[in-house]
């Protein structure tokens, strides 16, 4: 391939949000149903062209539709090859949750911010509904509390505790709750 034309690839991946050279993709939006299958179509383009190797998922994130981030955290443990995860900036809500769940290196940078909470939610409609929905939220929490438990070195009533406000996280204390392994 000519530089130019390899040039034109380079510039072509980076607008799409991928390095093949560095097998990096980036997250620098909120999950929802269309992150989702984005961020899928990156991940499996990265083990189509470069099948051994780790990815190197650099997220950016204000976090969003836990659903979405549940079912990117299901794929990348089912992928054949380790994702690590690296906050850069911030990862707050969902994204903490993406960032701890890496399964290669988790790291951060040196002035990352990761904030972790209740997960949220806006029901209307009949009473018995509304309940419902209450009910499955609560459901849901006690699953990621139990998700964190499993991939940091806290227990889940730590975690339980933890999130019931936003809780703000420097780099030092991911650390030392065991939402990521380094910082770089």
């Amino acid at each position: 391939m000519s530089y130019r034309k390899e040039e034109q690839f380079f510039m072509k991946e980076m607008e799409w949000g991928v390095n093949s050279l560095t097998n990096t993709t980036y997250m620098n939006y909120e999950f929802d149903i269309d992150s989702l299958y984005s961020t899928i179509v990156k991940l499996d383009y990265l083990v189509r062209v470069n099948p051994n190797t780790p990815i190197n998922l650099n997220i950016a994130s204000y976090g969003g539709d836990v659903y979405a981030m549940l079912g990117l955290v299901d794929y990348i443990n089912g992928l054949s090859v380790k994702v690590n995860t690296h906050c850069v900036g911030t990862c707050m809500s969902a994204a903490s949750v993406l960032l701890a769940c890496g399964t290669g290196k988790r790291t951060i940078s040196p002035h990352g911010t990761v904030m972790v909470h209740e997960g949220s939610a806006f029901e209307a409609g009949k009473t018995t509904d509304v309940m419902k929905g209450v009910d499955h939220l609560k459901e849901l929490q006690k699953e990621i509390n139990k998700i964190m438990a499993s991939v940091t070195n806290k227990d889940e009533n730590f975690w339980e505790r933890t999130q019931r406000n936003d809780t703000y996280l420097s780099a030092e204390k991911c650390i030392e709750y065991g939402i990521v392994d380094e910082i770089k």
